[in-house]
């Protein structure tokens, strides 16, 4: 009996990892790019640019130990501080020490509640296809750079990002190229030939992620964004990946549940920093 409870508590914890892990891969190919930079530490892992918004900057995976995290807390201050980089700090389960949260607000970090996420997972086979499709709707894979337009329509609109922000993104995404080959796959769905919502697939060894999915606010509620995603999953099933997996707010979490994922006990924080005088800068990410 509590060899089964254990080895069920080991795959859990394998599962809590790779949601968590595979947000970092994700987001450290994207920031392999001409226009950001990948600092991948033992203790974190550091994405810039020279945008100056917290969307374009990012800290994951910090693991600090308790003895440690005051002085190496400083030391991450200091950067953003001299380069005047507002940042981002996504907290998963697997960053430490416990105390991590405090010492963030210690150090001006804002935590915004709007932002906490779950993470969840599907059985790809077990993928619910049937479901109603929005009349008028295609959805495209981002092929070329006309593609990379319609796709930031929804994702600029959908995130309620600033024009720059959304074209930084769309530079570093785009700077990748499209082959077919890549690991990262962008999708947008389109009513009536209107681009209607967005999202990226990203494909490691077994795994497919569901990142960025976002909607024009006109074309919310039409079923757009759960086609897409559906379209995306299918397609990491046919290429031979057996999970599918993404983070989702409360508020989509239901959808999600209908296409067959399942809660994961896993949450995530999102944390801002600004600069010494710096406005706040706002986004609906």
């Amino acid at each position: 009996m509590s060899s089964s409870v254990s080895t069920s508590t080991d795959a859990e914890k394998g599962i809590v990892e790779e949601i968590e892990s595979h947000m970092g891969k994700y987001m450290s190919w994207l920031y392999s790019s001409p226009y950001s930079r990948v600092e991948d530490e033992k203790e974190f892992l550091r994405l810039t640019s020279n945008v100056p918004n917290p969307f374009c900057n990012f800290l994951f995976r910090l693991r600090f130990s308790e003895e440690d995290i005051e002085s190496r807390m400083e030391d991450m201050m200091r950067f953003f501080e001299s380069r005047s980089l507002p940042t981002s700090c996504w907290v998963g389960p697997c960053c430490g020490p416990a105390s991590l949260g405090k010492h963030l607000v210690s150090h001006g970090f804002i935590l915004h509640k709007n932002l906490e996420s779950m993470g969840m997972t599907i059985d790809l086979e077990a993928l619910n296809e049937d479901l109603p499709v929005p009349e008028g709707l295609s959805v495209k894979r981002v092929e070329d750079d006309n593609d990379m337009r319609l796709y930031l329509s929804p994702f600029e609109r959908g995130f309620e990002f600033p024009k720059d922000i959304a074209a930084h993104w769309g530079m570093m995404d785009a700077s990748h190229g499209f082959d077919a080959s890549l690991p990262r796959v962008n999708y947008v769905a389109l009513i009536n030939g209107v681009p209607a919502s967005c999202t990226a697939l990203f494909k490691t060894t077994k795994v497919a992620g569901i990142y960025c999915v976002a909607t024009a606010p006109e074309m919310r509620r039409k079923g757009a964004a759960t086609a897409l995603i559906v379209k995306a999953l299918r397609d990491a099933r046919d290429e031979g990946l057996g999970m599918g997996l993404l983070q989702a707010k409360a508020m989509g979490a239901s959808v999600y549940r209908r296409l067959g994922f399942v809660d994961r006990p896993c949450k995530f924080d999102w944390y801002t920093w600004q600069p010494s005088g710096a406005a706040q800068q706002q986004s609906g990410h």
